[in-house]
């Protein structure tokens, strides 16, 4: 069997103003539509956002960020009508609602 990688092994011999194309290119062709969420589903997140702030449990919060999804868990420092602010381990994260496509 044949292992080829396909335009990976012409990079050596682009410019490298290509090649970061390239990387864009490929990187735009990973990208996803936000999905549409029911009622139900923005009830049921909203619940566990509220225990989790209110216990100061720990929270997984699928997000989506132009086009990828992203993830982040931590504990809620805060919560509003329109943003959560998480602490993770490192730095504390402010995530809109209208972007939470799960929690956990």
């Amino acid at each position: 069997m044949v292992n080829d990688r396909g335009s990976i092994k012409w990079t050596s011999l682009m410019l490298p103003e290509h090649v970061e194309m390239l990387k864009n290119l490929w990187k735009e062709d990973k990208k996803t539509k936000k999905p549409l969420l029911d009622e139900q589903q923005l009830e049921e997140m909203n619940r566990v956002m509220q225990e989790a702030n209110s216990y100061q449990t720990s929270i997984c919060i699928t997000f989506y960020n132009r086009g990828f999804y992203e993830e982040v868990t931590g504990t809620i420092v805060r919560l509003d009508n329109t943003v959560v602010k998480i602490k993770t381990t490192e730095i504390a994260e402010t995530i809109y609602l209208k972007d939470i496509i799960n929690v956990r």
